[in-house]
C-alpha cells in the first residue's frame, strides 16, 4: 500500500529478495522524488524485511506494529520479525482444499466488545475554529518529512501532481475513463521450475493467465505451465502467488512477473487536469470522523494512512471514542499522529446507551449491551453530532481498522457534486463488497449500487435527516444492514469504485478472529495509484463521471443488456473450468439468473475467491437493482449478471420472471 503503510515482505532466498527489493524501489521511484524516500535499515539489516518509513519510526505491513528497535536490540527484533514473518506465510498460503465454511461474512466488520467500564456521560468538545483561509495557507507549505514522534507511522508524501490515468473520454459497454494499462509488466521465462501457491481457479492458456496475473496485482507472482510436446502455446497454465521458483520434476515452465507503474507524458495531460469537472467539490471544511474503540495500533495506522495525503488538510478531522477506559490512550495517540502531520484533531466522546425499563423490554436492554448494539449506538451518536450538532452538510465516516489508497480523498472530491445534482444518490463509498482480486481491475470505473457498502463513506446531512426518522430503537441486524434497508426503502443508491479505496487492516476483532477471515479480506482488490489532484485546484481524478447520473446510467445499462450476447447459467457452467474448444468471444456477456442460483454461478465463474464456499451470505452485494458486474475469471470475459426478477425489467420479456407468470 504505497504512500500509506510500510511494505514488509516475507523471507525468501537471496535471489527472491533482490527481485522484490528491485520491484519495490521501482514502484517508489515512479511516485516519490528522492528527497521524500526513506528506508528503515533496522528491519532490513537484522531481519531481511523491508520497510518504507522514516528511520526510527514504526515499521509495519498492516499491523500489529513493532517498533524499529533493531539497532538497540538486534537479536530480539530479528527473532520477533522472523516469527511474525513465518506466521504471515502460514496465514497467506492456505491448503487448496480448505474452505471458509465457518465464517459469518456479515459480521466481519464488527469491532471488539467493550473491555472497560460502562461509558459515562458524553463530553462535548468545540470545533477547531480554523477558518478556510488559515487552512489554505497551511496547505500551501511543502510537507515536511520530519516526524515529531515515533508514534507516527507514516511519512508525509510530496505535494507534486501525479500523471492522471483517468480521462474525460468514456469508452466500452461498461463506461470507463481509463486511458489504458496502468502498469507495464515483463516476464522472465524459467525452464524446469514451478511457482507455488495457486491463485484463482483452473488452468488456461498462457496469454490468458498472464492477463489474469497482471489484473490480480501484487498477489500474483507469475505463471506456471505444464509441459506440452506441442509447445508452450498449447500448454495449460495457472497463476501462482510465489515469486520464488522451485525445481520441477515434470519439466514445467514458469514466467515470473515484474511490473511497474506506467507513467504517461504529463505535459500532454495538463489541459485535461484543468478541464472543468461539474461534479467536483473541494470539500473545504468537510468533516472526517474516525470511529474508534480501544485499538491504539489500528488507530495509529488509520490516521497515518489518512494524513499521508496532502488533501487531508482540506478536511476537519475528528476522532469519536466510545470506551472510557481507553479515552486517555486513544486521545493521546490521535493527537500525536495529527501533530506529526501538522494537523489538528478534535476528540468526541460517546456515552453508552442508557436503557429505560419503562420503554425498553428485557431483550432490547440486553441488546444494548451487546457488541452489535454498542457499535450501532456509536454510529448514531457520530451521525447526530456531525449533522445535528455541528451542522456539517457532508461528512466522511471511517473506522479505526481501515487504511486507505492514496486517492481515497480524491474519490470524494471528484464526485461529491453528483450528490447535489442527483437526488437518487445518498452517499459515496470507497469500498466495493464484491471487489475481489481478479474480478475488479479497473481503477477508473465507478458504479452505482443499491447495497449500502459502508467501510469509508461520505454521507450528506440531507440523507441523515431522512434516515434518522426511520432509525429503529434496536437495529438488531447491525447498523450497516439496517442502513441497507433504509436505502431500499427510500430508493437511494451509493457511488462505489470497482477497485476499493479502503482496506480492512485489523488483525483482531470481535468477529475477525482467525487467519481464514484475514485471508478473505486479503482477497479484496485494493487500489494503489497516486492521486492526480492537488490541494489548491479542483479535483478531476476520475475524469468524466457524468455517466453516473441516474438517467445516463440507466440508458447505457439498458442499451448494453439489449445488445450484448446472452449466456445462461447452465451454459456458463459448461464452459468453465476452461477447456479446449470452450473459449468464448472476448465480448461482454449478459447472464440472466435467479438469486437462488447466484452462489453456484459465482463459484463456477470464479467471481468468488478460492476456498470461500459458504462464507458469503446469499444476498447480492454491490448490485444495482439486481445487476452486478463481474468476469468469467479464467477467460477474462466481462459479465453483467442480471436478476430475472429485477424490478427495473432490464431483460427481454421472455427472460424475465414476473409475478403471475
Amino acid at each position: 500500500m504505497r504512500g500509506s503503510l510500510c511494505h514488509l515482505h516475507r523471507l525468501h532466498d537471496s535471489t527472491s529478495q533482490e527481485t522484490r527489493e528491485s520491484q519495490r524501489r521501482s514502484r517508489l521511484l515512479s511516485v516519490y522524488p528522492a528527497e521524500n524516500r526513506y528506508h528503515s535499515s533496522c528491519c532490513s539489516k537484522f531481519c531481511g524485511l523491508h520497510c518504507h518509513c522514516l528511520p526510527g519510526s514504526w515499521c509495519s505491513r498492516r499491523g500489529p506494529h513493532q517498533d524499529c528497535l533493531g539497532k538497540q536490540y538486534p537479536q530480539l527484533q530479528c527473532a520477533f520479525c522472523r516469527v511474525e514473518g513465518y506466521f504471515r506465510q502460514l496465514w497467506r498460503q492456505p491448503p487448496f482444499d480448505e474452505e471458509f465454511s465457518d465464517i459469518d461474512f456479515s459480521r466481519l466488520y464488527d469491532r471488539p466488545e467493550h473491555s472497560g467500564p460502562v461509558p459515562g456521560p458524553s463530553q462535548q468538545h468545540s470545533s477547531t475554529g480554523k477558518d478556510l483561509e488559515a487552512m489554505t495557507e497551511r496547505t500551501t507549505k511543502a510537507p515536511t518529512p520530519e516526524l515529531r514522534s515515533t508514534d507516527a507511522t507514516e511519512f508525509v508524501p510530496p505535494a507534486s501532481r501525479a500523471c492522471p490515468i483517468c480521462g474525460n473520454k468514456l469508452q466500452g459497454p461498461m463506461p470507463t475513463s481509463l486511458r489504458g494499462p496502468t502498469q507495464s509488466c515483463t516476464w522472465k521465462e524459467l525452464q524446469d521450475v514451478f511457482l507455488s501457491d495457486l491463485v484463482g481457479t483452473g488452468p488456461s492458456r498462457l496469454s490468458d493467465m498472464k492477463d489474469f496475473c497482471i489484473e490480480f496485482g501484487p498477489s500474483c507472482g507469475g505463471v506456471t505451465c505444464s509441459f506440452s510436446p506441442r509447445g508452450i502455446e498449447e500448454a495449460m497454465c495457472t497463476a501462482r502467488a510465489s515469486h520464488a521458483p522451485k525445481k520441477s520434476p515434470t519439466k514445467e515452465v514458469s514466467f515470473v512477473k515484474e511490473c511497474k507503474l506506467e507513467a504517461s507524458n504529463c505535459d500532454e495531460e495538463t489541459a485535461e487536469w484543468k478541464a472543468p469537472n461539474p461534479f467536483a467539490k473541494d470539500l473545504h471544511g468537510t468533516a472526517i470522523v474516525i470511529l474508534a474503540h480501544n485499538r491504539e495500533n489500528e488507530l495509529r495506522s488509520c490516521l497515518g494512512s489518512l494524513l499521508a495525503m496532502p488533501e487531508a488538510s482540506l478536511f476537519r478531522l475528528h476522532v469519536s471514542l466510545d470506551d472510557p477506559a481507553a479515552f486517555t490512550m486513544m486521545e493521546g495517540c490521535a493527537k500525536r499522529v495529527a501533530a506529526a502531520h501538522n494537523m489538528d484533531v478534535e476528540i468526541w466522546k460517546a456515552s453508552a446507551r442508557v436503557a429505560d425499563p419503562e420503554v425498553h423490554n428485557q431483550e432490547v436492554i440486553k441488546w444494548f449491551g451487546m457488541n452489535t448494539g454498542k457499535i450501532a449506538h456509536h454510529y448514531w451518536v457520530a451521525f447526530e453530532r456531525a449533522f445535528m450538532d455541528k451542522k456539517f452538510e457532508a461528512a466522511v465516516f471511517v473506522e479505526e481498522d481501515l487504511v486507505f489508497s492514496p486517492d481515497f480523498l480524491a474519490l470524494f472530491r471528484s464526485t461529491a457534486g453528483l450528490l447535489e445534482q442527483d437526488p437518487s444518490l445518498w452517499c459515496i463509498s470507497g469500498w466495493n463488497d464484491f471487489g475481489f482480486k481478479g474480478t475488479a481491475s479497473d481503477p477508473c470505473r465507478l458504479l452505482r449500487t443499491t447495497y449500502f457498502p459502508g467501510l469509508g463513506f461520505l454521507l450528506t446531512r440531507k440523507a441523515w435527516l431522512q434516515i434518522r426518522e426511520e432509525w429503529p430503537i434496536a437495529p438488531t441486524m447491525g447498523w450497516d444492514y439496517w442502513m441497507r434497508v433504509a436505502f431500499r426503502t427510500f430508493d437511494k443508491e451509493c457511488i462505489i469504485p470497482e477497485v476499493s479505496r479502503t482496506h480492512h487492516a485489523a488483525a483482531k476483532g470481535s468477529s475477525v478472529t482467525s487467519a481464514k477471515q484475514l485471508r478473505l479480506f486479503e482477497a479484496m482488490a485494493f487500489a494503489d495509484i497516486p492521486s492526480s489532484c492537488v490541494v489548491a485546484e479542483p479535483c478531476n481524478h476520475f475524469g468524466n463521471v457524468s455517466y453516473l447520473l441516474s438517467q445516463e446510467y440507466e440508458a447505457w445499462l439498458r442499451e448494453t443488456i439489449a445488445d450484448a450476447p446472452k449466456i445462461s447459467v447452465v451454459e456458463l457452467k459448461q464452459k468453465v473450468p476452461h477447456k479446449v474448444g470452450t473459449q468464448m468471444p472476448s465480448l461482454l456477456h449478459v447472464v440472466p439468473f435467479l438469486r437462488e442460483e447466484f452462489n453456484g454461478l459465482a463459484e463456477a465463474a470464479g467471481l468468488l475467491p478460492r476456498n470461500t464456499k459458504g462464507s458469503i451470505p446469499a444476498d447480492l452485494r454491490s448490485e444495482h437493482y439486481g445487476v452486478m458486474a463481474g468476469k468469467l475469471v479464467n477467460q477474462r470475459i466481462p459479465l453483467l449478471l442480471v436478476d430475472k426478477r429485477s424490478s427495473r425489467g432490464y431483460l427481454h420479456r421472455e427472460d424475465q420472471l414476473r409475478p403471475g407468470f
